[in-house]
Formats: C-alpha cells, sequence, structure tokens
C-alpha cells in the first residue's frame, strides 16, 4: 500500500467515526428548559412560582383574616354582576401549619387560608368564571399561571405582599369553581380560632 492509499484509509476511518458519534449522541438543546408545573396563560410570565416582592407577614389573625377578606371582596366585586362567593359547604376560613420542618418550642408558623365557591349568575359556565377570574388578577399587575397538578382549568395569583390566590375547577365540570386565598406564614402564637368568618360574600353596592 503506498503511503497516500494509507492517508485515504486513516481519513476516511476517521471520518466514518466521527459520523458514527454524531448519529447516536443526541443534541443538548439550546437555551432553559421548560419548566415544569406551569403552563403559559396570555398576559403574564409563567416560568416559575413567583417570590413576592414585598412580603407582609400579618402582626396578628385578625390582620391576616382581614386582608383575606379584603382580597376575596375585590375578587367578586370584579366579576359578573351576580357572583358570590359561599363558604357554606367549603372550608371558609382556618388556620393551616405551613412549615413542616418546625419542632417548636410552641406552636408552629401558620398561615391564613379561606375557600369559597364560586357561583355566578345564570348563563355562565364554571370556566368562564375561571378566565375572568384569572384576567381580573392579571389587571391587578399580578403575576398569574395555570399549575398542572391541580383541576384544571386554574388560575393561580401571586400578589407582591405574599398573598396567594387560586381559583380551581370542580369535577363534575359544571360545578361551582372553589376560590382559595392564603395569606403569607406568621407565628402560630397568634393564632385565633374564634374569629367568625362569613358564610357568603357578596358584590358591594355600586358606588360604595
Amino acid at each position: 500500500m503506498t503511503r497516500s492509499s494509507r492517508y485515504f484509509v486513516i481519513i476516511a476511518a476517521v471520518a466514518a467515526l466521527v459520523g458514527a458519534c454524531s448519529s447516536t449522541k443526541p443534541m443538548t438543546p439550546l437555551g432553559p428548559k421548560t419548566p415544569s408545573g406551569a403552563t403559559p396563560i396570555p398576559g403574564g410570565p409563567m416560568d416559575h412560582t413567583p417570590v413576592a416582592q414585598s412580603p407582609k407577614v400579618p402582626n396578628s389573625q385578625q390582620e391576616a383574616q382581614a386582608t383575606v377578606l379584603q382580597y376575596l371582596q375585590k375578587t367578586v366585586n370584579g366579576l359578573p354582576p351576580g357572583t358570590v362567593l359561599d363558604s357554606s359547604d367549603a372550608q371558609g376560613g382556618s388556620n393551616l401549619g405551613c412549615d413542616d420542618n418546625y419542632t417548636g418550642p410552641g406552636p408552629g408558623p401558620t398561615e391564613y387560608t379561606a375557600a369559597l365557591h364560586v357561583i355566578g349568575p345564570q348563563g355562565i359556565r364554571p370556566a368562564d368564571l375561571i378566565t375572568r377570574t384569572g384576567q381580573l388578577w392579571q389587571s391587578w399587575n399580578v403575576t398569574v399561571m395555570e399549575r398542572d397538578g391541580f383541576e384544571k382549568p386554574n388560575r393561580f395569583a401571586y400578589a407582591p405582599d405574599g398573598y396567594r390566590l387560586q381559583i380551581e375547577a370542580a369535577y363534575p365540570a359544571n360545578y361551582s369553581p372553589t376560590l382559595t386565598v392564603i395569606s403569607p406564614c406568621f407565628a402560630g402564637n397568634l393564632r385565633k380560632d374564634d374569629i367568625p368568618f362569613p358564610k357568603v360574600i357578596r358584590q358591594s353596592p355600586p358606588g360604595s
């Protein structure tokens, strides 16, 4: 074999090896991975669960509950006329632990949660109520997303003060969706379970 022939064989072998490697090794995608747990909806960033910009930790149970009620009232006021929030067969207002790693002493951190059914006027589908609620929250310049792992459609909103709002479809789909508002965590020794919570929240009168 001549010297030129040997060179040709070597070059051909290298080319074959490179071709084999490139055909079996998947290409690495460019850019960041698509985050899981959220589905984009028009009008807001969906890439991660936001961190509160200006968290306001409640100084008392009363403060947490009052702020939750303000968000509920503001939400129902922005929905179609005749919409009401009903907690008679939902969770209503209650405290839940918010630190699974707390070992004491004393009561662990808590968050105030209120869950109610959204009952719209006749002729409006539950899915439309969820869409309108998400659009309303977006108009407040808060981050709104639809999350995986929950009944869809749903909308989750994250306010700058650390309060979280969510509305989820029920099953079957013709049942009223559930609206939940959750406070930031606060000291467990501030918890009070004797503060009443309204069974029904109606829209405020016009001009009030």
